[in-house]
């Protein structure tokens, strides 16, 4: 269930719409998607009916659906100029109409992620100049409000808490894929959400940066990498805890490895550092460690309506960050055939600094 109050969503509109100004932009055009539920609150993937919200520059939002569905979106959305189109009819040329009569101006920024079949009905019925609004809505949305920050938080801490919860649950013998449901129960329970994702790896497995879980059952003496989310009104969590069941070789030295790295890059974050920056300084300290060559990935990404989303810390992101970014800090150091071993916080860029979005434990050694 996604609760957001219309007071937030309305100033998102008033934000973009001020934008839209700057920029000469006439309009935004968004289908079903992430950037509908960001500035509507209603979730959901696009399909072969389309619905969308408009935004015009100095005008009301309104919303174009199938007819069907009008009371849902009367019901999800704050928006109550609705333009319901019928089977029969092509929603296009209805769009096409509905710009032409409220006196919509052409330069129409839409969704990148709008299906360029779309593109091309919305374009045959209208004299509408269509472009990305990719980075008007983007860089918006990489700003999150404390409404924003406040889900972000709950949700990381469920994530985290669900996660030490069901770790000790686990008992030798165990497969990945049978401690999945008990994961998935603690998270949710705490969250109030199905589970967004799970990584669950043991033993060599650790040592995959991005493995599923599969049949692979818990020995003595080795690794256990949990990856997990749960999101809180829409706002992803992602988690990464690694332990030791038993005394696996090796392990101690390398944690304390990757934790000085994530400790560091967060004790550097701050309004006015790079993502190459970020990643430089943990990438660096595990480099000087003679772990160089197995961190393997960037240190982290943006979090929001997205698990995955800008800004990306990684070396080739040379844009200052702003106060409100949220992303991860997840340096890693993975052994081929041996373990691997991720710490992975979320974090957002306060006026004083980074700042744990939820102080996950860490140096969970004596678990089991």
């Amino acid at each position: 269930m996604i609760a957001v109050p219309h007071s937030e969503l309305e100033s998102r509109v008033s934000l973009l719409q001020q934008k839209m100004g700057d920029h000469q932009v006439d309009a935004v055009l968004l289908p079903l998607g992430v950037y509908f539920q960001y500035f509507f609150g209603k979730s959901g993937m696009p399909s072969e009916r389309i619905i969308a919200g408009i935004i015009p520059q100095d005008q009301d939002p309104f919303l174009l659906g199938p007819a069907f569905e009008k009371s849902n979106l009367e019901r999800s959305t704050y928006v109550d100029d609705i333009v319901p189109w019928e089977e029969t009819q092509s929603p296009y040329e209805i769009l096409g109409r509905e710009l032409t009569d409220r006196k919509i101006g052409s330069s129409i920024m839409v969704d990148p992620k709008l299906w360029i079949d779309e593109v091309e009905k919305i374009q045959k019925y209208s004299q509408s100049t269509l472009t990305s609004g990719h980075s008007l809505l983007n860089a918006q949305r990489q700003v999150q409000s404390e409404w924003e920050i406040q889900q972000l938080q709950a949700a990381a801490k469920a994530s985290a808490d669900g996660i030490l919860a069901a770790l000790p649950q686990l008992n030798a013998g165990m497969s990945e894929l049978e401690f999945a449901p008990i994961l998935h129960k603690e998270l949710s329970d705490r969250s109030g959400n199905p589970l967004a994702f799970a990584l669950i790896q043991f033993g060599e497995n650790s040592a995959v940066p991005h493995g599923r879980p599969t049949d692979k059952k818990l020995s003595n003496d080795s690794v256990v990498l949990i990856d997990a989310g749960s999101p809180v009104n829409g706002y992803q969590g992602d988690i990464t805890i690694t332990v030791p069941f038993g005394k696996p070789e090796g392990y101690q030295e390398v944690y304390e490895l990757v934790y000085q790295a994530n400790r560091a890059a967060l004790d550097a974050d701050r309004e006015g550092m790079t993502g190459a920056e970020l990643d430089g300084i943990a990438r660096n300290l595990i480099s000087d460690g003679g772990h160089g060559p197995h961190f393997t990935h960037r240190l982290g990404h943006g979090i929001g309506l997205e698990v995955h989303e800008d800004p990306y810390m990684v070396g080739t992101n040379n844009v200052p960050l702003v106060v409100g970014n949220c992303h991860t800090i997840e340096p890693g150091i993975y052994i081929p055939g041996k373990f691997g071993v991720r710490i992975e916080d979320d974090v957002v860029v306060g006026k004083n600094g980074g700042e744990l979005l939820y102080a996950t434990p860490r140096h969970n050694f004596d678990l089991f």
